[in-house]
């Protein structure tokens, strides 16, 4: 299965893809357009410098672009059958969703497919900032006013519109572990129906 962990920055999204990968076995993937730099010798100070690159340029369709080519590179050349992705499709389409890019976004789905399942967390701003602070006191994001947006509206019409299988998790007054355990009953529930639809 190829499941896709969502959501704003601070609500458990890379928390929750670790304690599945450990627990199902599964490859972990923080940020698919990682995928694009495997093998180049470049640290996360040098990718987070690309990506500040193509910011600068605010130009949504390159950078809707690039993020895209990370999700079809890793799509097709990655083997692997089971993946947990740290951030997909949905992430790309909230911060780069234009009316000028939807094509790109609507093309990309059918050159990548779904994944499997798409894990959507949600936490009030508060929440999340708390959770933010506490990993970092001096984290940028802290300071960055689009942090401090609820993006779930614009997220979930995604889903919904290209008819995506996803559920929705409100991690506000849970712990990791419940978050998990919400998550794996429904990856179970998945797995059950894709078996019955290859009559397995």
């Amino acid at each position: 299965m190829r499941i896709a962990i969502e959501g704003m920055d601070g609500v458990g999204k890379t928390t929750l893809a670790k304690i599945l990968v450990k627990k199902l076995d599964y490859e972990y993937v923080d940020k698919p357009f990682k995928f694009l730099f495997d093998g180049l010798n470049l640290d996360e100070n040098d990718i987070k410098n690309i990506e500040w690159k193509l910011y600068e340029t605010q130009d949504e369709a390159l950078i809707t672009l690039f993020y895209g080519m990370g999700l079809l590179y890793g799509t097709r050349c990655n083997l692997s059958e089971n993946i947990i992705y740290d951030r997909h499709f949905v992430s790309n389409y909230y911060w780069h969703g234009t009316e000028e890019t939807e094509t790109l976004h609507n093309e990309l789905i059918k050159l990548c497919g779904e994944p499997d399942l798409t894990i959507l967390l949600k936490a009030k701003i508060s929440t999340r900032m708390q959770r933010i602070y506490d990993r970092n006191h001096d984290d940028k994001d802290l300071s960055n006013c689009a942090m401090y947006d609820d993006g779930y509206d614009k997220m979930e019409k995604f889903l919904e519109s290209n008819g995506f299988d996803y559920i929705v998790i409100d991690t506000d007054n849970l712990m990791p572990d419940e978050v998990a355990d919400i998550a794996l009953k429904n990856i179970e529930k998945r797995k059950i129906k894709v078996l019955a639809k290859e009559g397995k």
